[in-house]
């Protein structure tokens, strides 16, 4: 009906029901519907929405496929917000600090959004508009203009609200209001939740089930000819099939790549273990609820399939997938043949690294000690063959098609240090302990003089290292001063005071995937706390860098959203709706409504897409400050949404290793 589209445009994509979900508290309920809704109101937020009903208006002045403008009366009871007052719009943890950002556009495709400052504002109590706090907004810079974002504007510190419970900022001299947000020690405990299982919704050749999907996002499973994959240089021989079945979809394509998982699964075992109280087992994914943490149920899921890509001689196929475009939706009808790749020095490599690293992990599980067991076998094998054949540096043809998995002589280099320091572990053999020691040195952490946010993900494993006993004192010494380096550079640690949302990252880091590097430097900042021995003030100041940074990922951003999909059950008032994607995206029903948690690629300064009628309805993206190059869109070519609204699993685990360590569980668990 037009009263349905009008309220899906409203609220930006927001399904009828999720208003429900979030006022009768269903996110902690144990249930996905609350008792007190109506049937129509549950069977409508089933529904699937159709492309007519699904697309949001068009933000007054905004240009086409803009993320839209937050305004307007989005939460009953409450006064308008406005996108000007950017907070985390999932909250804070009560002993964070907290500080709003008020922004006045003055460049980009929403510089005529004027906001002025006329007076103190207040943070008020959602539930009676009690004012709790009340003071002054500080303005940035003496009213300079932001560079990354063309906006100027003013800071609103509460930090000294601590009390738990939801509130929103309000500005009295406007009438308008932030978005409502909670503080509380569990606050991020659902959206870890959310964010792991993308993971679940990345799965191939399985049904993703009605009751494990949480919504109208079961599926048939995909590619069940990926259990009989062919060898790529010999198509028509079917002796050369192999059962290829598993895993997950590498980003928004369904191709699979041995080597790019060396950024997923080691910063995801390194979340794990860093906060392993975070992660536990009601995530509801199908392994749920048999007493082991769902994220490592979820990398199983993935090594398992690892397992079937390596032959027998030890060496790993390249990669798999498709080679020729086209195609059919639903993707599950999609009948197209699958193939893999030649085996080659980097998959071989980077496979043994995270066989070695799983194993060390899993083996701190008495359900899974033989599967470490195999694991290490695995991965011992795989180093072996790696030793006994040439590197190669361009096997990948680009015959599969889609992203080329090839690894340069450098990161071959690189990854012979990382995948050293876990094989150390398993074997303490001298001989990897000299490996490591002569390729550490090559890494981009310890060449460039300080931690670098690219590769942070595998190169954790030289900080673990640091904490081995076995470790040579000097090389230890070395690591842990480059990290020092860092945790004290304004090139990667510098003040808040750098950026007026609080959440600096270099002028080149704004490209294609931005959203991992951003992540990154977070994480770099906790690994400065865990890692070094700091006085508790310099502690403190990178903990509040690693959460602005958090922050901007929820909101505290030039484009006032928060940077994960259809998160309005979680409590976000603008989040992202459109992904470019095989299964959710464009071609699909679930185009304008895509599953809830997958973190976006971010903005791109270098964008590259272009409009098919040459009617510059994309061509805008690129005029942007680097900030606000970002459209909320999903289409093909030539608009290249890729470059900006595409997932990618090493993006999903980069967020989730910079996350985790800000959650702790609720102390009452739903049944």
């Amino acid at each position: 009906s037009e009263s349905r589209k009008e309220l899906i445009a409203q609220n930006h994509g927001w399904k009828p029901g999720d208003r429900y979900l979030r006022g009768a508290g269903g996110q902690g309920s144990g249930t996905f519907f609350p008792a007190a809704a109506s049937i129509l109101t549950v069977l409508i937020a089933m529904t699937p929405l159709s492309e007519s009903a699904g697309a949001p208006a068009q933000s007054a002045g905004y240009p086409p496929h803009a993320v839209p403008r937050l305004a307007g009366d989005t939460v009953e009871g409450l006064p308008a917000v406005t996108g000007r007052i950017a907070v985390d719009q999932f909250g804070y943890l009560p002993e964070m600090a907290k500080v709003a950002v008020i922004s006045d556009p003055q460049k980009g495709y929403n510089a005529g959004d004027d906001y002025e400052i006329a007076g103190a504002l207040e943070l008020r109590r959602k539930t009676d508009a009690h004012v709790v706090f009340r003071g002054p907004a500080k303005l940035w810079k003496d009213g300079a203009v932001h560079e990354a974002s063309g906006d100027r504007g003013w800071w609103f510190d509460f930090s000294e609200v601590s009390e738990p419970g939801e509130y929103y900022v309000f500005d009295p001299a406007t009438g308008l209001r932030s978005p409502v947000f909670k503080i509380a020690d569990d606050v991020y405990y659902p959206i870890l939740r959310a964010a792991v299982r993308m993971f679940y919704f990345q799965r191939e050749n399985v049904r993703l089930e009605a009751g494990h999907a949480e919504g109208p996002w079961s599926d048939d499973p995909i590619l069940p000819q990926d259990a009989r994959a062919r060898a790529v240089w010999a198509k028509d021989n079917a002796k050369t099939g192999r059962d290829l079945s598993g895993g997950w979809m590498d980003a928004g394509d369904t191709n699979k790549y041995p080597p790019f998982l060396a950024d997923v699964v080691h910063p995801l075992l390194y979340a794990c273990q860093a906060n392993p109280k975070a992660f536990d087992d009601r995530g509801n994914i199908p392994e749920s609820g048999n007493g082991l943490p769902d994220v490592l149920d979820e990398i199983k899921f993935e090594l398992d399939w690892l397992k079937k890509m390596q032959d027998a001689d030890g060496g790993v196929f390249l990669k798999m997938g498709y080679v020729d475009s086209g195609g059919a939706q639903p993707l599950s009808a999609d009948r197209r043949p699958r193939y893999y790749g030649p085996k080659s020095s980097a998959s071989t490599l980077c496979t043994a690294g995270a066989f070695a690293h799983a194993a060390r992990v899993f083996a701190q599980f008495a359900p899974w000690e033989k599967f470490a067991d195999d694991l290490k076998a695995r991965a011992l094998k795989a180093w072996d063959w790696y030793e006994t054949h040439p590197r190669e540096f361009a096997p990948d043809t680009g015959e599969i098609q889609s992203g080329l998995a090839n690894r340069t002589e450098a990161q071959h280099d690189s990854a012979e240090a990382f995948v050293a320091v876990h094989l150390f572990a398993l074997t303490g053999e001298a001989k990897v302990h000299d490996i490591l020691r002569k390729r550490a040195g090559q890494t981009q952490q310890m060449s460039w003089g300080f931690w670098s946010p690219y590769d942070a993900g595998s190169a954790e494993a030289l900080l673990d290292y640091a904490t081995m006993k076995a470790a040579d004192s000097a090389f230890r010494d070395s690591i842990l001063a480059t990290l020092n380096r860092a945790s004290t550079s304004d090139q990667m640690t510098p003040p808040a005071e750098a950026d007026l949302y609080r959440a600096w990252i270099g002028a080149d880091a704004w490209h294609w995937g931005s959203h991992s590097p951003r992540a990154y430097y977070g994480a770099i900042a906790l690994e400065a706390v865990r890692y070094l021995k700091l006085p508790a003030a310099e502690s403190q100041r990178l903990k509040t860098r690693a959460a602005d940074i958090l922050h901007s990922f929820h909101g505290v951003n030039a484009l006032s959203a928060v940077m994960l999909t259809n998160m309005g059950s979680y409590g976000a008032e603008l989040s992202m709706m459109r992904l470019y994607h095989e299964r959710w995206g464009e071609q699909s029903k679930f185009s304008e409504n895509p599953p809830p948690g997958y973190v976006v690629g971010g903005p791109n300064k270098n964008f590259g897409g272009r409009s098919r009628e040459d009617d510059g309805t994309v061509e805008w993206i690129r005029e942007q400050p680097p900030a606000k190059a970002y459209a909320d869109m999903n289409l093909g070519w030539p608009e290249a949404s890729w470059e900006l609204s595409e997932p990618a699993i090493y993006y999903q685990a980069a967020y989730i290793r910079l996350l985790a360590e800000f959650v702790n569980p609720p102390l009452l668990l739903p049944r």
